[in-house]
């Protein structure tokens, strides 16, 4: 739908606020300045992308993985948004696949307003046995506060009561009950932005050592 206002011949205009404009409105619509120091923040988020990417793609590189026959592990784009929820996102997907019903994925989301998340999405015919290696490292993702999703969906990215619960290793029974209602096990790590690993611009070490946690879900055992 288009946001510019009909042309003349288009239908009624909406009659205006017969309150107007107040004077913080005003001040807003005259003041350029947040926009440009916005572009210079996602830039500096989006150079922060470009790193994690590159150290990602090594840390795939040595490793063996239980995925579908169909996934990769090869190089993907950043990419980016502006109403998730209204906010700007930025994203990057490494590894990513998603195709009928099979999720494998690894995704960072940098989202305007809330924070990042580092997620781990998984589906498909290697389900039961990711749940059951999540189950097995409890203890090590409850002490470096991983979340699981208890949404519907997996497209479901807020976070909170009827979203997310906290994994402790006291929680299995409350597990299993959660896996019998959905078809897919999405794990989260959040970074604050007022986190020091974040002011410090070090979104990607941050990424990367959650991604380490929680590879023994996905890693392929060896001999």
């Amino acid at each position: 739908m288009s946001l510019l206002p009909p042309h003349p011949g288009e239908g009624p205009v909406a009659p205006g606020d017969p309150a107007g404009y107040s004077e913080d409105e005003i001040d807003l619509l005259c003041d350029d300045r947040f926009f440009r120091q916005r572009e210079r923040l996602l830039a500096r988020v989006q150079r922060g992308f470009a790193r994690l990417r590159d150290r990602l793609q090594l840390q795939l590189e040595g490793g063996s993985y239980l995925m579908p026959a169909a996934a990769t592990v090869g190089p993907s784009r950043i990419g980016r948004g502006e109403h998730l929820d209204d906010m700007p996102y930025t994203y990057l997907d490494l590894p990513s696949y998603f195709g009928q019903g099979n999720f494998f994925a690894f995704r960072t989301l940098f989202w305007w307003g809330h924070e990042i998340s580092f997620i781990l999405l998984l589906g498909g015919e290697h389900l039961p046995e990711y749940r059951q290696r999540l189950l097995q490292n409890l203890s090590i993702l409850e002490a470096l506060d991983v979340y699981v999703s208890t949404a519907e969906t997996p497209w479901d990215w807020a976070r909170g009561q009827g979203h997310t619960m906290r994994l402790a290793a006291g929680e299995q029974g409350t597990l299993q009950r959660l896996f019998r209602s959905q078809n897919f096990l999405k794990c989260v790590r959040y970074l604050e932005f007022r986190d020091d690993d974040f002011r410090r611009d070090r979104l990607d070490e941050a990424a990367v050592l959650t991604f380490r946690a929680l590879e023994p879900i996905i890693l392929l055992d060896t001999p």
